[in-house]
């Protein structure tokens, strides 16, 4: 999706028209009218701006073919299901179920496994052989690799 359609789609799901969105970030309509038409982009000032209002990364509003992944879970991420730091502003490393208001829901392999293999089977796994196939996915994974070094320099 492109940058205008994307800001088209929140200023819409926004209720806003265009007037009232450009008044926001101090530029005309017309200027809102040439990003979702796709003549323009908005500056890297107004692209903060516009995150503010819209509760979204900047890289969200920008047309990335990058895909990001939750570094706690592993799941894509999209901006509607990105966690919040403390501060309520989106943290576009990790999902909102894993991650909510600057706090961790998993905190420990052994807690993240059991829910993995519980609510999310491997077909054809059994499951000990599951709970080893999302361990060996999990500590791939940023979060739970700085948690295993982090143990491990501790029991040396």
């Amino acid at each position: 999706m492109s940058t205008g359609n994307i800001l088209k789609s929140l200023r819409e799901s926004a209720c806003m028209t265009q007037a009232h969105l450009a008044e926001k970030v101090h530029v005309t309509r017309q200027a809102v009218s040439r990003w979702e038409n796709g003549e323009t982009t908005p500056g890297p000032d107004i692209l903060v701006s516009l995150s503010m209002i819209f509760g979204v990364s900047v890289d969200a509003l920008l047309e990335s073919p990058e895909i990001r992944y939750c570094e706690c879970c592993g799941m894509p991420l999209e901006t509607g299901i990105m966690g919040h730091d403390k501060g309520g502003n989106l943290d576009p490393r990790y999902c909102k179920w894993c991650m909510d208001q600057g706090e961790f829901a998993y905190t420990d392999l052994d807690q993240m496994l059991d829910f993995l293999v519980t609510h999310m089977p491997q077909e054809g796994l059994s499951a000990d052989e599951c709970r080893s196939f999302y361990r060996n996915h999990l500590l791939q994974l940023p979060y739970w690799k700085e948690k295993e070094e982090m143990a491990s320099s501790q029991a040396e």
